[in-house]
This record gives C-alpha cells, structure tokens and sequence, in this order.
C-alpha cells in the first residue's frame, strides 16, 4: 500500500481519526511508537524523560506486547498525541534509538510527519481488518497488522528496571549535599545519631518498615530501619557514611522519590512524578530493591530524641542530688554565651554575704517596687523574683527566662539549644518550679509556693506594749456670752477689740 503527501492546506483525508491540527500537520489522538524489542521502549522512555516530562503523556501511555501474522513479537509504546510538537520530539527520540513512529485514533495509524513529507501521510486505500487483528499501521512500502498480547504498565517497568552506576567515584558536590537521606540499621543508630549530633548536623529522623512496591520484586527478609534526612552534610562525614555497611547514602530524584549515591536509574524519575503514588516515599537501591514506605513522610528532629542527661539538687538539701547513668548517646548541658537578642531580667540570686547589702536596700525601695518583688531564703542565697522586671535591685546574679520556669544567668544560654519541652524533660522540670542555673555547681529547683512577697518577709515582728484607756472630761471655764454690735461703716476693716469691762458687767 502507498502512501500520499499532504499538501498544505489540505482538510479532506482518507485515513480516519485524522485530521490537520493548527499547524497544517496530520494527527490523530495518539502515537503508536514501535520497537523490536522492550529495549527500545526503555531506550526512548531514558531519552524522552531527559528532555521533557512525560507526566503529560502518562494518562494515556500504554505499553503493549504485540505479534504480527508471522508470530514475529514487537513493542508498542502508545502515547497521546497531545501537539504536534510534543509529537515531533517523541518521533525524533524514537527514530534515534531505532523505532518507528504513527499516528491514528482506533485501530489504523499512518507514518507521521518526515522531512519528506512535512504535513505528515495520507493512506491510499483502507481496508477491513483481518480476523484476530487489533491493530495495522501504514508505512510507504508496507502495511502491518499486530494482535495484543498483553500490557506492561509503566510503574511495574519503572520499579523492575536496574539502576545503572555513575562512572567515576562518588563525589556529590555542594548543592547535592545539602539534601541526602540515611537509611541506617537499627544496630548502628545510637552512634550514628550521636555522631551526627555532635558534630551540629541538621537532621530529622524516622522508623520506617518498608514494603515492596505494587508489581515490584518480592523480597524476603525485608526489616525495618531509621532513615536519616540530613542537611548540608559536610563531605568528610559523607565518606565516613559510605564506607560504613549498615549505613546507605540516598540523593533525592524527585520529591517522594531517593537513589542511591553513586547510582541513577535509567529514566529521569523527576518526570514520571505522577506515576508515583504521592502518599508514599520510594527508596531505589542498587540491587534491584525499591522500598515503599508508607507516606507521607514524616519525621522528628534528630535533637528530639538525643537524650540529655543532667543532675539537679534541691535548694533545701544541696547534698542530695544525683545523676543518673550516662547513657551511650547522652549530651551534657551546659551554660555558653548567648546568640540572639537580650532577655529580660526577671529575677536574681543574692549570695548570703550580700544579705546585709540586700536588707538596707529595701528601705531605698520605692512601694510600687517593693510590692512586686517575691523573694525566698535557700541555703544557696535569697532568690528575688519579678515577673515585671528586677532591675531596681542592682546585687547578686541577674537571671533570665530561656524557658517558661527556667532561669539563667543573663547573657547566657543552655546548651545545646534543645526545645523547651525537651530541655524541661530533661530536668524533671513541670508547673509550680522554679530551675535556676546559677553559673556555679547544678542548677536547683525550688517551689513557687515558696516564694512570698519581699513586703511581707522585710518586716521583722515586733514587740508592742498594751495601755489603759481611760474616759477624761475637760470641764468649762465658764458659761458662753454672746454680744451682738453694729458693723459700722468700715465692716471689712475688722470688729474692734471687745471691751472687757463691758464684757464682765454684762448680763
């Protein structure tokens, strides 16, 4: 069967289910893409995804195991002919790695576009399918029939493809180191954890109990381990993590999806994203493994569950206090200077040899101060609290918050810089205690309820004297006299003296 040019312009087809698109070029709703072998499909999906994604392909992407009359068996790679664009690239690609490449919508599909005939191909003559045939494409010096066999769906070839190795040593460079994933045996987590903890690495964690993928490859023997997602990972740890069995190194290829350093996997998995499910995280190992870990992903800060170890006294008996065993990756708090923006004073620590200081500065204290002020006697000094702030009282050691409860010495910050629930954790510190840190020996604990106004504990109790009262009448020195006189002219000058002698003689 021959084939015919199609001229520009030209609307009116032989072939059915095509028809010209805006560009004047022959195409019908998809693209058959045929290959002798399942190699060329691979071939053309590595190709392909390196240059475009094919998440735009993949609604319709098919791919079929066909046979022709003669029992010979192809490949057919179906895909939908979304423009004529994305159709010329899947044409390039395919005729690169050694297809062929048609154009049709049910069961009959002509040669697309060449440099010989730019607009594409019209059939000359269309015929009746044998008996037993799905599908017949028509070339220029031939016509072909194909019976199905049966499909491949893409995310099982996906997963049963090995994964290649990068030639050379594995180097990542700066940017692929910035976000790596761990996959660590659960016997090595205690040193990996507290190695990458000391060392100020970035990193969250998880206990992940992997499954294999739909249509992947079973596997026995399959157990759980902590995946690690570290951040910025300096390149001498990196070697110390690949030379370490039990620890396995993973670069992200797409957003649920890791590699194995040193490995890729012959399609760019970036551009297959919709094939892979969005609630679950995919891990590709080198010997033919795809772990599917239940999504979505989550994960822990890696300083959330480094134990912390610290013994804490008690304000009323300093001698009791006791710290437990140290753990295999317990971290020791400690006191360094502080990062960031200055606290607000809020309480002090006045040593007892500063007692008597303390006490003549209370009468210096105005009444609005000395109303707010709550203080408590310890035998490691007098604890001087003021939520509102303390800075009229310039003795001991000024203290700030750096968690609800928790004082430090101003200028100062506990590390490492833990959560405040962890740091709380840690110290056995809850509701109703004060922990102070003093910069000298443990930090204690004392009770809010042991602290009560400064009004009420600067006043000393003192002794008064009881007296008797008695009822004492003042007599009068006389009987009262009135004497009314005249104002006069001048009233506002005054009254003149009274005369006494008229006064005496009156009655």
């Amino acid at each position: 069967m021959a084939l015919e040019h199609v001229a520009h312009g030209q609307t009116r087809l032989v072939m059915p289910g095509v028809a010209p698109d805006p560009r004047g070029v022959v195409l019908g709703r998809f693209c058959l893409l045929v290959f002798p072998s399942l190699e060329g499909v691979v071939s053309w999906l590595r190709v392909y995804s390196h240059e475009a994604s094919l998440d735009e392909l993949t609604a319709g992407l098919e791919i079929v195991r066909v046979r022709t009359p003669l029992m010979s068996r192809e490949m057919i790679l179906k895909i939908p002919a979304v423009s004529s664009y994305a159709a010329d690239r899947a044409a390039r690609v395919a005729r690169l790695v050694g297809g062929a490449i048609y154009t049709g919508t049910a069961k009959h599909f002509v040669k697309y576009r060449d440099d010989r005939s730019p607009y594409g191909y019209d059939a000359v003559d269309i015929g009746a399918l044998p008996a037993g045939v799905e599908l017949m494409v028509h070339d220029d010096d031939f016509t072909q029939a194909y019976a199905r066999e049966g499909t491949l769906p893409l995310e099982k070839l996906l997963f049963r493809l090995s994964l290649r190795r990068s030639p050379g040593t594995i180097r990542l460079s700066a940017e692929q180191r910035s976000d790596l994933y761990l996959a660590v045996a659960r016997g090595l987590g205690d040193g990996v954890i507290r190695y990458l903890w000391r060392n100020k690495v970035d990193a969250t964690i998880g206990l992940c109990a992997p499954r294999p993928p739909t249509g992947g490859l079973e596997r026995a023997g399959a157990t759980e381990y902590l995946l690690l997602r570290v951040r910025d990972l300096p390149e001498r740890i990196l070697g110390l993590c690949l030379g370490t069995p039990g620890i396995d190194v993973f670069v992200p290829a797409g957003a649920n999806v890791c590699v194995a350093a040193g490995w890729s996997h012959p399609v760019e998995l970036s551009a297959v994203a919709s094939v892979l499910p969005e609630d679950s995280f995919h891990l590709f190992w080198p010997d033919d493994r795809v772990d599917v870990i239940p999504g979505p992903l989550e994960l822990s800060r890696l300083a959330d569950v480094t134990r912390i170890d610290l013994g804490v006294e008690t304000a009323k008996a300093p001698a009791s206090f006791g710290t437990r065993a140290p753990d295999t990756i317990g971290v020791e708090l400690r006191l360094a200077p502080a990062v960031g923006a200055v606290r607000r004073v809020i309480a002090t620590m006045i040593p007892t040899a500063q007692a008597a200081h303390f006490k003549r500065l209370v009468f210096a204290l105005p009444p609005a101060s000395l109303r707010g002020l709550r203080a408590a006697a310890t035998d490691r000094g007098i604890l001087l609290v003021a939520p509102t702030g303390i800075d009229v009282v310039p003795l001991g050691t000024l203290l700030a918050a750096q968690a609800p409860g928790i004082l430090v010495p101003l200028g100062l910050e506990i590390v490492p810089r833990v959560s405040p629930e962890v740091l709380a954790a840690a110290l056995d510190h809850g509701s109703g205690t004060l922990t102070v840190f003093t910069g000298e020996g443990p930090p204690f604990q004392i009770a809010d309820s042991a602290l009560a106004p400064l009004e009420r504990r600067a006043i000393a109790r003192l002794e008064t004297d009881k007296v008797e009262v008695r009822d004492v009448a003042i007599a009068a020195a006389g009987e009262p006299t009135v004497v009314n006189d005249g104002l006069g002219r001048f009233a506002l000058w005054g009254f003149p003296e009274p005369d006494q002698k008229a006064l005496g003689s009156g009655g």
